[in-house]
């Protein structure tokens, strides 16, 4: 890659794309590129083969901002840790780019990526900038000559994709930690922090797990919320807004320990629906796990780990589908993913949609859910089976307590009580698809449906055989009256199992 005049590969990015840049717009301090000033161009080419294109660098040369690979075929612009080719930041549009087809980041007060098909896919919105920085904590700043606030007009420290770094102030009016897959967010409250999943595109999130600051007052109206922020020292810090006045700590196994060398951490929003925790030391080669929200070893605690209508058995954390017994590996319960609850027309009336019952089920986020209670288990049934918008109920007959899941069902937790109880609302697919079969029914189905072929073709060739011979043995003037008969002999003969048993 050609980034103007004298800009390297840093720590191991093996860039082979030509990416052209204006360079007048740039500057360049020893090797590096670290400044872009307005009027700066650079163009994606379009399928490159490095999954990286920095355009602009840290002065540490640890961080690098620029075009992302994402997936096998999508475009983003990232800010990426390069000893580890981790992304940091992402832009993260609505709408990602292509990376078969050109595209340009424009800096002209403001940065803006185009492509030549969509137009205008990102853009730093209502800002106003000279310059663009990458600061050594990895802080993409747009930065002002005149303005002596040192609060740039835009930063990504304000904007996180999925993960937060040292220094970087989460606060309740930040955007959510939001997963690579889109199908988990980290939040924070007046006084809490969640997780939760996400669903219909963020309009539906339940929460699964939560901590509340021990030393916050949620009853106190005037308390201000807290906000959030890693420490260097290895734990994550809650503080209420306007001042640096503590409330929690959640320490990291590292806290207090003397790491040698300079350690990097980072806190990221994971695809298994788990907030974790990690640092980067000076020669190492993996990320080093840190911390996690849910902190158990069992994946049944994870609210995904087995799938759409999965169950999740503890202890060996074996994956099964509510409608039946079979282990399954990958969790293949349900294929989908629902964008609609199961509400109709006006909201009164529900789609179509079968039922699953099981027993010895429950829920691993239980704590999350509001019960409602002193119901039977035909009144809890009763409370879903008629509610558009509720997927399942699950019912302790011990407690009396009814569980109504108002999302689409993800994985249950096995529980060896006949007590507990799970109704569960299956939407009913149109015939064609509702009829596909599992991968090995499916082969099963095929190797049957050859050897009944195979069984039916040698019928119809020894019933041909058959009257070949008769036909021989009879005199010539038969002919008319025996071609009838050769079909009608073919018929019986090929379709009959016992002719040849």
């Amino acid at each position: 890659m050609r980034l103007g005049k004298g800009v390297p590969a840093i720590a191991g990015v093996v860039i082979t794309a030509v990416l052209c840049v204006a360079s007048a717009a740039l500057v360049v301090v020893g090797e590096l590129t670290t400044q872009l000033q307005n009027g700066f161009t650079a163009t994606h080419t379009a399928g490159a083969t490095s999954a990286f294109e920095p355009v602009l660098y840290a002065p540490n040369g640890i961080f690098a901002f620029g075009f992302l690979r994402v997936g096998d075929a999508s475009l983003d612009l990232a800010v990426v840790h390069l000893p580890s080719s981790f992304p940091l930041w992402r832009a993260t549009p609505a709408r990602l780019g292509d990376w078969s087809r050109p595209a340009t980041l424009t800096f002209d007060t403001t940065l803006v990526l185009t492509d030549e098909n969509s137009g205008v896919l990102w853009q730093t919105l209502n800002t106003v900038g000279d310059v663009v920085v990458l600061l050594n904590s990895s802080n993409l700043i747009l930065r002002r000559y005149d303005d002596d606030s040192n609060v740039p007009p835009w930063q990504s420290f304000e904007h996180p994709s999925d993960t937060l770094v040292v220094d970087q102030n989460f606060t309740g009016s930040s955007p959510p930690l939001i997963s690579n897959n889109r199908r988990f967010a980290f939040r924070l409250g007046k006084t809490f922090m969640a997780l939760h999943m996400e669903f219909y595109g963020g309009k539906t999130t339940p929460m699964y797990w939560h901590h509340t600051a021990l030393e916050a007052h949620p009853e106190n109206v005037t308390e201000p919320p807290v906000y959030g922020r890693i420490d260097v020292r290895g734990f994550f810090g809650l503080y209420l807004t306007g001042g640096e006045q503590k409330v929690d700590t959640l320490s990291f196994d590292t806290f207090l320990q003397n790491l040698t060398g300079e350690v990097f951490r980072r806190m990221t929003m994971d695809d298994d629906g788990n907030l974790r925790a990690y640092y980067w030391t000076d020669g190492a080669k993996d990320w080093i796990s840190d911390y996690k929200a849910i902190a158990g070893d069992d994946r049944c605690e994870l609210p995904t780990s087995c799938g759409a209508y999965g169950l999740c058995v503890p202890g060996g954390a074996q994956c099964q589908c509510l409608d039946n017994a079979m282990s399954i590996s990958p969790p293949t319960c349900h294929a989908g993913e629902e964008t609609a609850d199961l509400c109709s027309g006006d909201g009164t009336q529900q789609v179509e949609f079968d039922v699953v019952r099981r027993t010895r089920v429950s829920v691993a986020y239980k704590e999350e859910l509001s019960p409602e209670t002193n119901k039977t288990e035909a009144e809890c049934e009763a409370a879903c089976a008629g509610n558009c918008t509720c997927w399942g109920a699950v019912y302790n007959g011990a407690s009396g307590y009814c569980y109504l899941i108002d999302f689409p069902v993800e994985t249950m937790v096995y529980e060896a009580d006949d007590r507990k109880v799970g109704y569960f609302k299956v939407r009913r697919l149109p015939s064609s698809k509702r009829s596909r079969m599992s991968p090995g029914v499916a082969a099963a189905t095929a190797v049957l449906s050859l050897i009944l072929v195979g069984l039916v073709a040698a019928g119809a060739c020894f019933g041909y055989r058959l009257w070949e011979r008769r036909w021989r043995g009879r005199a010539g003037t038969m002919e008319q009256e025996l071609v009838p008969g050769r079909y009608k002999d073919l018929k019986s003969m090929g379709s009959s199992s016992d002719s040849f048993k």
